[in-house]
């Protein structure tokens, strides 16, 4: 395994973004073939700029960490008012949880909505 490191945080990546993690899924998804995504995850070959930068925007994670493992995978301080904000960027699993919270009612949705704070206080 030449790029180790490289391959912990795609198959992390992968994990994290929600999509469907086959080879042949992950191939069609990025726009290459299976023998690539078996390269990229076991650490054989690392991706063109173009295609790490791809990669990045498909799976939701920052360009730094995928390829450097600098910083968090996820920068969760972007406004929506922000010119980086983009909406298509919102990971699947983010977006299941939003989906659930709007079908609570007010008060279940305040409960919900105050576990999180919880949750995250002191993160950012």
């Amino acid at each position: 395994m030449k790029h180790p490191e490289f391959a912990k945080r795609f198959n992390h990546a992968v994990a994290l973004s929600g999509v469907e993690s086959t080879q042949k899924a992950l191939g069609k998804l990025i726009g290459v073939s299976e023998v690539m995504i078996w390269s990229y995850r076991n650490g054989e070959k690392l991706p063109r700029m173009a295609m790490a930068l791809n990669m990045a925007e498909i799976f939701g994670v920052s360009i730094d960490w995928l390829l450097q493992g600098k910083g968090q995978p996820i920068y969760y301080g972007i406004e929506e008012d922000s010119p980086e904000y983009n909406p298509k960027r919102l990971r699947k699993s983010t977006q299941n949880i939003v989906d659930f919270v709007e079908t609570l009612s007010e008060v279940d949705r305040k409960k919900a909505l105050q576990i999180l704070e919880l949750t995250f206080a002191g993160q950012s």
